[in-house]
């Protein structure tokens, strides 16, 4: 009888552990797997890069933890940072400055956070219908401002190239960058009014609404955090790249759900979560990264990331029943 209590008492803890940090342990585990296959996926520079190239996908995803954590979606991310992309380099173009046209990119996304917050939140149509049909409208309006032909920064101030390919020590800015957002966006989730009412409203709105919460303002409130993050991906993207391209950004959509999806394995027993959203992110970039060193065709990528996905929200959903 004892034997039998210990193994189940073993069994529950193993399911436990992996339950709560299986993404992490596979991630762990992969870390290992292509340091052996590629002798330059461990190496700093490496290291670093892959950060800087997670970075974009990192912060954009924090915004959709915001959204999701709410009960929500939000389907006009990909989008959307094409859309502030352009206005960016058009602003820089035009001569505005350097402050000025970060200024007019941060409010083109809180624009559009608003407008879809506006459509879900107060009018009602569902998130997919709503968010992706401002999405349309993003797409539609980059492409008629540029043709899409791409908007080239030749003469980029430097203060605003520096955001995207500058240096503090030898770490990349834009890692700065995420680090100082997720850190924010994790205390802000945790521990205040703002965060605990969405994980309320995401985990059971009817009680929400009954205990005098406000859904419709805290789901508005969300949409308003996922545009301005989906600018922020959008403002270290277009200083990378130092040009406005009209099809820039439309990968992010389906690789920021993933993220979360990946997060809420962990962490937060099925729940979005700022540090299980940034290791999700990790291991997407991850994967991408060591593929191409190991000159792996680029469509087996979009087939692992497809595949991780799967699997995530399979472990999410039995993570749910389970508790």
């Amino acid at each position: 009888m004892q034997v039998e209590r210990s193994e189940r008492r073993m069994s529950y803890v193993l399911e436990y552990i992996l339950r709560k940090y299986g993404v992490l342990i596979a991630t762990i585990v992969l870390m290992i797997i292509f340091s052996i296959l590629s002798p330059r996926f461990m190496t700093t520079r490496n290291m670093l890069t892959l950060l800087r190239q997670i970075s974009m996908l990192a912060i954009v995803s924090t915004g959709m933890t915001f959204v999701m954590a709410a009960g929500g979606f939000d389907m006009s991310v990909g989008y959307v940072i094409g859309l502030v992309n352009i206005t960016l380099a058009l602003s820089l173009k035009a001569g505005f400055g350097t402050f000025i046209s970060l200024l007019l990119a941060s409010l083109t996304g809180i624009a559009v956070g608003a407008m879809n917050g506006l459509l879900v939140a107060y009018v009602g149509l569902p998130d997919f219908i709503g968010t992706f049909a401002v999405g349309s409208i993003a797409y539609g309006l980059k492409m008629m401002i540029t043709r899409g032909n791409p908007v080239m920064l030749w003469d980029a101030p430097k203060s605003f190239l520096f955001i995207g390919q500058g240096f503090l020590g030898p770490i990349p800015f834009p890692i700065i960058i995420m680090i100082l957002i997720l850190i924010f966006a994790s205390f802000v989730m945790q521990y205040t009014r703002l965060g605990r009412r969405l994980y309320y409203i995401g985990g059971n709105p009817t009680a929400a609404l009954y205990s005098g919460i406000n859904i419709k303002w805290y789901r508005f409130l969300s949409f308003i955090i996922s545009g301005l993050c989906v600018a922020g991906t959008s403002i270290v993207l277009t200083s990378r790249v130092g040009s406005g391209q009209p099809l820039a950004g439309e990968e992010y959509l389906l690789d920021a759900i993933s993220a979360v999806f990946l997060g809420m394995t962990m962490f937060g027993e099925g729940e979005p979560n700022v540090p299980g959203t940034f290791v999700g992110a990790f291991l997407i970039g991850m994967l991408t990264n060591a593929l191409t060193l190991m000159n792996v065709p680029y469509y087996f990528q979009f087939i692992t990331k497809g595949t991780a996905v799967i699997l995530a929200v399979m472990v999410s959903i039995i993570s749910r029943k389970k508790e």
